[in-house]
């Protein structure tokens, strides 16, 4: 349960979450098993259930997955219907959907940082580019 405790489960009255997609070198959907949004490293293998996608030492960490393009067409869906609302005459119809469409775009830009992009430029070498931090790790690209 985030914001309750690593391993609290469904019982806190919170929600639990799983993690049914980790990034790793054979990246692919198919090969997703689901696992605890925390990792204490304390089931599955050496280095909890990082070792299914990762090699080396396992850190405990918090795991989620989103879907920026869902919230995106989201937000465009709701640019739509604040139209034709307005076109209607209606537009305090879809006044209170609208602000919370508006809140989501503004959490959407940061599906737009990577940290496992290169920072962009004159990177031809896939060795010799230093990876993006901060600011420079903003792809500008819906992740």
């Amino acid at each position: 349960t985030p914001g309750g405790g690593c391993e609290l489960g469904p019982n806190t009255g919170k929600p639990s979450y799983i993690n049914s997609y980790q990034r790793g070198a054979d990246e692919s959907v198919w090969e997703t098993v689901p696992q605890p949004t925390c990792e204490a490293l304390k089931y599955g293998g050496p280095n909890g259930y990082l070792d299914l996608f990762d090699q080396g030492q396992g850190t405990a960490q918090w795991k989620f997955t989103d879907a920026p393009d869902a919230d995106a067409r989201t937000v465009q869906a709701a640019y739509w219907a604040d139209t034709w609302a307005k076109a209607q005459g209606k537009e305090s119809q879809v006044t209170a959907t609208v602000a919370k469409a508006g809140k989501m775009g503004d959490y959407l830009r940061y599906s737009m940082f990577d940290k496992y992009f290169k920072q962009i430029g004159n990177c031809t070498s896939a060795t010799a580019c230093p990876g993006g931090t901060g600011k420079s790790s903003d792809d500008y690209l819906l992740g």
